[in-house]
C-alpha cells in the first residue's frame, strides 16, 4: 500500500508518495516539470505516478469549501447561480472544480496538511509538549491556525484577517509577484528601517477585521455591493460575464480591500521601497510573534508551516522562544502533498515518523568528482552542480546548485547570472563541524534561519551582517559535502556560496535536457 498526497488547482501544485513503511519515496513541485513557476496544475508526469491501489489524499478539505461555496449561492441573488459555469481554476472562487472530485479518497484541511509535513519529519523521538502552528495568506477561510499535536484547534484566525496577504500586497505594489517575491521584499526589508505610521497602517487593516464574527466574515466577503447587484438584475451582465463579476464588481470585504490597495499605491510614491519593505516585515514579525506567544503558553517544541514559515527573519526570533523548532522543508502548498499524504498514512498505520529526506525529486543519475569541481571553481569562480535527486522545497541544497569561490566578492557576478537584483543576498553552505566558528544563532541544513557572520566573505554576508547559513552534515546525501571538503582541504576556507540553479522567475532546474538547455542558453559550467 502507498500513500500519495496533491496539492492542486489553487498555486504551487505538488505530488508525494508515501511507502507504508513511511519511506518518501518522492516528492517533488508540478512547476520543476511544467517550468511554470508556481503551477498550479499537475503534469501528467506527476499524475501517471499515481497506482490504482494508491490511497490518494488531498490538500484541502471539500466539505469546507463546499460550504463556503453555499454560503455564496445563499447570500447572492438567484441570478448569481450560474456565475460559476466555465470556471477552469479554484482559486477563482474558493471551491474545487468538479475534475478534481473523485480524483482523491480522503482530504484534509489546508492548515492540516501544512503542519502535517512537519510534524510527521520532526527528528523528536515523543510528541510530547508539541504544538503546531501554521500560518499563510488563506486556507479555507482559516489564515492562521495553533493545534495542539492531535490536531485539535486552539486558536485560529479567519480570512480576510492575513498576515500574509498584507504581504502579498505589498509585494505587487513594490512591483512584485504575490505568491512568489515575498522573499525579495524580505531581503529588501534589511536596507532601511521601518517608519512607524506605516506599521501602525498594515496593524490598523490587519485588525480592523477582529470586530466580526466568522458568519460575518464570511457574508461581508461573499455578498456583493448593491451596484453590482442592480447590474446582474437588470440584465447589463448576461451569461459568460457573470464569471467575472467577482472582480468586476467588489464584495463588502473587497470594497475594503480596494481601498487599502489604493493607499498603499500612494504610500509607494511617497515612501521608498526599502522603508515600506522594512515596514511591513516589522508588522509581519509583530504579529507572527504574537501568534507564537499563543502557541508557547501550550508547547515547548513548535512544528511550524504555511508560507510564512519561509520568513527566516522572523524564524530566527521564533526559535528563540521555543526549546526546539522544526519547520517543514516545503512550508508552501505544494509541500502539503507531503502533509496531506503524512496524515493519512499516520491514520491508517499509526506511524509516528516518516524516514525521509530532502532529496526526493527528479534523479540525475550523474557521476561527479569533487577535485574536478573545485578544479574549476579556483580556476572560474562559479559553477553549478546537477546531480542526484532534486531537493523538495525551495532551497537548492546541493543537488541542483549554483556554486560560488567565497574567497572572491562574486556576489554582483552571480546575480548577474541569475539575472536578480544586485540587493539580492546569498547563502554560504559549510561544514558543520566549523559553522560556530564562523557564525553565531542559529543555523540548519536547511536555510531556514539567518545567523550573524563572524568573517568577512563578502558574497555570503548580507547588508545587516547576517547570514542565511546551510550547515552540510558529515551524512549529507548530496556531493556538496564531498566537494566542501576538497575545497577546504586546498583553500583552509571549509564554506562555499550556494544557491539554487535557476533564473529569477524560472523554476530551479529539474532533468537533463533542463541542465543541457540552461548551460548552453547561459554559459555557465554544470557539474
Amino acid at each position: 500500500m502507498r500513500y500519495v498526497g496533491f496539492s492542486s488547482q489553487f498555486h504551487d501544485a505538488g505530488l508525494s508518495i508515501i511507502e507504508e513503511d513511511g519511506s518518501v519515496s518522492f516528492a517533488a513541485h508540478a512547476e520543476r516539470y511544467t517550468k511554470v513557476k508556481n503551477d498550479p496544475r499537475l503534469p501528467y508526469q506527476l499524475m501517471e505516478l499515481i497506482k490504482d491501489d494508491d490511497v490518494v489524499s488531498f490538500y484541502e478539505d471539500i466539505g469546507t469549501r463546499s460550504k463556503l461555496h453555499n454560503i455564496r449561492k445563499e447570500v447572492f441573488p438567484t441570478q448569481m447561480k450560474s456565475m460559476s459555469q466555465g470556471v477552469t481554476r479554484a482559486g477563482n472562487y474558493g471551491y474545487v472544480p468538479e475534475e478534481i472530485e473523485g480524483t482523491y479518497d480522503v482530504s484534509h484541511m489546508h492548515h492540516e496538511s501544512h503542519v502535517a509535513q512537519s510534524l510527521y519529519t520532526c527528528p523528536w523521538k515523543t510528541n510530547d509538549d508539541i504544538v503546531m502552528v501554521s500560518i499563510d495568506g488563506a486556507g479555507e477561510e482559516q489564515t492562521s491556525v495553533i493545534y495542539d499535536v492531535n490536531f485539535n484547534v486552539i486558536d485560529d484566525v479567519h480570512d480576510p484577517q492575513s498576515i500574509g496577504k498584507i504581504y502579498g500586497h505589498v509585494t505587487r505594489t513594490l512591483g512584485y509577484r504575490p505568491l512568489e517575491h515575498e522573499y525579495i521584499v524580505m531581503g529588501l526589508s534589511s536596507y532601511a528601517e521601518p517608519d512607524k505610521k506605516l506599521v501602525q497602517f498594515f496593524t490598523d487593516y490587519y485588525e480592523s477585521f477582529s470586530q466580526y464574527t466568522r458568519e460575518e466574515f464570511l457574508r461581508l466577503k461573499y455578498t456583493l455591493n448593491q451596484k453590482a447587484i442592480e447590474e446582474v438584475q437588470s440584465g447589463e451582465i448576461r451569461g459568460a460575464n457573470l464569471s467575472n463579476v467577482y472582480y468586476r464588481f467588489p464584495t463588502m470585504i473587497a470594497d475594503f480591500e480596494k481601498k487599502f490597495i489604493e493607499r498603499l499605491w500612494k504610500i509607494s510614491w511617497e515612501y521608498d521601497a526599502k522603508v515600506i519593505a522594512a515596514s511591513v516585515q516589522e508588522f509581519t514579525e509583530n504579529k507572527i510573534l504574537e501568534i507564537m506567544r499563543t502557541a508557547r503558553k501550550h508547547g515547548s517544541k513548535l512544528v511550524y508551516s504555511g508560507g510564512c514559515a519561509q520568513n527566516i527573519i522572523v524564524n530566527s526570533k521564533i526559535r528563540d522562544m521555543f526549546d526546539d523548532v522544526h519547520i517543514a522543508i516545503a512550508p508552501s502548498d505544494a509541500g502539503s502533498s507531503l502533509g496531506c499524504a503524512a496524515k493519512t498514512w499516520a491514520e491508517e498505520t499509526g506511524g509516528k515518523r516518516l524516514k525521509w529526506s530532502p532529496y526526493l525529486g527528479y534523479d540525475i543519475k550523474n557521476k561527479i568528482n569533487p577535485k574536478e569541481v573545485v578544479d574549476y571553481l579556483m580556476k572560474n569562480k562559479v559553477c553549478g552542480v546537477a546531480n542526484g535527486r532534486a531537493e523538495f522545497g525551495p532551497r537548492a541544497l546541493g543537488n541542483r546548485s549554483l556554486l560560488g569561490d567565497v574567497r572572491y566578492d562574486i556576489k554582483d557576478t552571480v546575480n548577474k547570472i541569475k539575472k536578480r537584483e544586485l540587493f539580492r543576498p546569498f547563502a554560504p553552505a559549510i561544514l558543520e563541524e566549523y559553522a560556530d566558528e564562523y557564525f553565531d544563532g542559529h543555523k540548519n541544513e536547511y536555510m531556514q534561519y539567518t545567523c550573524n557572520a563572524k568573517h568577512d566573505y563578502k558574497s555570503v554576508i548580507h547588508i545587516d551582517g547576517t547570514s542565511r547559513c546551510q550547515v552540510v552534515k558529515k551524512d549529507c546525501q548530496s556531493v556538496l559535502r564531498q566537494i566542501l571538503e576538497e575545497y577546504y582541504e586546498r583553500t583552509g576556507v571549509p564554506m562555499l556560496l550556494n544557491t539554487s540553479l535557476n533564473i529569477k522567475g524560472q523554476p530551479i532546474l529539474n532533468n537533463e535536457q533542463d541542465v543541457k538547455e540552461w548551460q548552453s542558453k547561459y554559459k555557465v559550467r554544470i557539474f
